[in-house]
């Protein structure tokens, strides 16, 4: 039943040589996934002695990235 499937099965962007192609394919891709954010800002990380605000901040920003 498999081998007569017409449904494309999703994969990955390989790098082929052509960077700003690949490059546009997995942006795409990451914003279909909404995962752009983390890359764009990246995750908030506390300093050693954090106040309250910052710990609440790079905790959310931790559950984000999960």
């Amino acid at each position: 039943m498999t081998e007569n499937s017409n449904f494309l099965q999703p994969q990955m962007p390989k790098f082929d040589g052509h960077y700003d192609h690949w490059a546009m394919l997995m942006e795409n891709l990451l914003r279909s996934n909404e995962y752009w954010p983390l890359i764009e800002f990246g995750v908030t990380v506390a300093p050693v002695n954090a106040t309250a605000e910052q710990q609440h901040a790079a905790t959310a920003s931790k559950l984000r990235d999960l």
